[in-house]
């Protein structure tokens, strides 16, 4: 007799999540905020008022015309690290405002 091992709900959910590339994209896009400190250090991050999505665009909006020209500076570096900490590519282009 075949004794079968039962799934974890975590399982079925990751498999589930990963065969709807939405979805994946979504949460993906929603732990942003919570990678952003970490990414851009916390000076950086408490001068950011909002992050936003809009078809693969991120939309930073920081309080400080000298922290937004370090990030508009550092734009190419920031896409690649957000998409790697977050394991799915949801942005394609940050923009500064």
């Amino acid at each position: 007799m075949r004794r079968t091992v039962p799934m974890r709900l975590g399982d079925i959910m990751g498999d589930w999540i990963r065969s709807c590339p939405n979805i994946a994209r979504k949460l993906a896009e929603a732990k942003v905020p919570d990678v952003w400190p970490q990414l851009v250090g916390g000076t950086v991050a408490s001068y950011t008022t909002s992050i936003r999505f809009e078809r693969g665009t991120m939309y930073v909006h920081l309080s400080s015309s000298v922290v937004r020209h370090e990030v508009f500076m550092r734009r190419a570096q920031l896409t690649e690290a957000v998409n790697r900490a977050v394991g799915v590519p949801v942005v394609r282009q940050i923009i500064v405002k």
